[in-house]
């Protein structure tokens, strides 16, 4: 199975991963805050890689085979519910996994390094990230980057067709 798990706060990254999970056949797992803080705040504690507390979600991935980490990015880093669910995953070791990153100007590299660092300290193996721009998402004009983004997805994660 590919899991798909996304935070979106204003619904562009839910939109690159509902594409995206259209074109691998994969499973959409939303990362829900208990609570949310004003934008300030969310943007000083993804700026200190502070983590904030989520609703459950599927964090223990014994039964997945790929999965898939999509998350916005806030002051060149990830959102505080993006690196809870990170620090909870767990039966990981020796499985891939790849990164999009939905973002309105600047900072994807650095939020890739993020998810990479932390999933990769579970003993998963990296394999690919895309990008996605939020002025190109709002005028639909992302299908080409998630096109790409699934082929290097799915000659692992999936049979061949």
């Amino acid at each position: 199975m590919i899991l798909i798990v996304y935070y979106s706060g204003e619904g562009h990254t839910e939109k690159v991963a509902t594409a995206l999970a259209e074109k691998v056949g994969g499973r959409l797992a939303r990362i829900e805050p208990v609570t949310e803080a004003g934008m300030f705040r969310k943007g000083m504690m993804a700026m200190f890689g502070m983590r904030a507390e989520v609703r459950p979600v599927k964090t223990d991935l014994a039964d997945v085979d790929f999965l898939v980490v999509a998350t916005p990015v806030w002051s060149r880093k990830v959102p505080p519910y993006v690196n809870e669910y990170l620090s909870k995953v767990t039966g990981a070791a020796g499985k891939p996994f790849s990164v999009l990153v939905e973002m309105g100007g600047s900072g994807a590299e650095s939020a890739v390094e993020i998810v990479r660092r932390s999933l990769e300290a579970k003993g998963m193996r990296f394999v690919s990230s895309a990008v996605t721009i939020e002025s190109e998402v709002d005028a639909g004009r992302f299908g080409p980057t998630i096109e790409e983004f699934a082929r290097t997805i799915a000659p692992i994660a999936l049979p061949a067709v």
